[in-house]
């Protein structure tokens, strides 16, 4: 949940038990996921060290945004079979048994590793159970929205809490709990709430995606979610510059930090604009995909602002794979 380039025809669906994986986790989001938790690391720490506290949370990330994707096509199993028949699930390629025990076990597992992330030892950074507490928060709110919340309004809104969760957790190995303090930099919590604002706009907008905008509500879905899209891009551009922390900035976050992510973002706005004439289930589609992998640019002007041009250069190569593998994989 890019470009002319991702505009392609239906992908191609899972021919064998390895392809039908990579299309249950969404495979071509998992850049996203490496993007938006290396960038809030690299933010805090201006580097990708200590390393060991680096790997063990991007790794935990993936794996709670992994078992997400997977308990999302669990509980949505009955739907699929209507809207989506070839979905590895209902098309037989994978049992809803082993989905769930690999859901669940994910889950776990990414609460374990982000918990660890926090422990090892490292001369910089205090000891810290942050991680651990972000992403139990997150595994919660994974399950809601997979679970109940998913066919309420509040759906695009948990999912854009899970965002921010995940970028949080990207800084929380840096971070020591301290007593009286709040537990994220203001810096930190802007940027993380304009991602979430975001994602819940690009939720909002593919709440019909598989059938399209038609009958009384036509067009209220991508309406509203083109402007929340549009106000998270406002505030990952110049939450920086509001906050009042003294941070060692290594790009001017008041003028050419905000320049930039705009410029990233004007080809998804554009995309979305066009959808509010032709709500199509495929114009849908691609300006979903659009926004989805645009997260990658966004993250890699997030780790310039925070760790310079060679951190951005390295998140911003995800945008490569991300794109290949999206040309044959579904990444809604």
């Amino acid at each position: 949940m890019t470009t002319s380039s991702l505009t392609s025809d239906s992908p191609v669906q899972p021919r064998s038990s390895l392809a039908a994986w990579t299309q249950l986790v969404r495979l071509p989001n998992l850049f996203t996921v490496l993007a938006d938790v290396s960038a809030a690391f690299l933010l805090v720490a201006h580097g990708p060290f200590p390393l060991g506290r680096f790997a063990c949370v991007l790794i935990a990330g993936v794996l709670l945004y992994w078992a997400g994707m997977v308990l999302n096509d669990v509980f949505d199993v009955e739907r699929d079979r209507q809207e989506r028949p070839t979905r590895p699930i209902p098309a037989g390629d994978i049992s809803i048994s082993q989905a769930t025990i690999a859901g669940w076990t994910l889950l776990i597992a990414g609460i374990v590793l982000a918990a660890a992330s926090g422990l090892i030892s490292s001369s910089q950074f205090a000891v810290t159970w942050l991680p651990g507490l972000v992403a139990l928060v997150l595994a919660v709110m994974i399950v809601l929205y997979d679970g109940p919340l998913k066919k309420t309004p509040l759906a695009p809104a948990a999912m854009g809490s899970c965002r921010v969760l995940s970028f949080l957790l990207g800084a929380s190995p840096c971070i020591a709990m301290v007593a009286g303090e709040a537990l994220f930099p203001q810096h930190v919590m802007a940027i993380a709430l304009g991602f979430g604002v975001y994602i819940m706009g690009i939720t909002t907008m593919a709440r019909r995606e598989a059938v399209g905008e038609t009958g009384a509500w036509a067009g209220l879905n991508i309406t509203t979610g083109f402007v929340v899209m549009l106000v998270g891009m406002g505030i990952i551009a110049f939450g920086p510059s509001v906050s009042g922390d003294q941070v060692n900035w290594r790009m001017d976050p008041h003028n050419a930090y905000p320049i930039l992510v705009g410029l990233i973002s004007l080809p998804v706005a554009l995309r979305a604009l066009k959808i509010q004439t032709a709500p199509t289930p495929k114009n849908i589609q691609n300006a979903i995909r659009a926004g989805i992998l645009s997260i990658i640019p966004l993250a890699s002007a997030v780790a310039l602002l925070g760790a310079g041009r060679i951190a951005a250069i390295c998140v911003f190569a995800l945008v490569v794979p991300a794109i290949i593998l999206a040309k044959r994989l579904r990444v809604t």
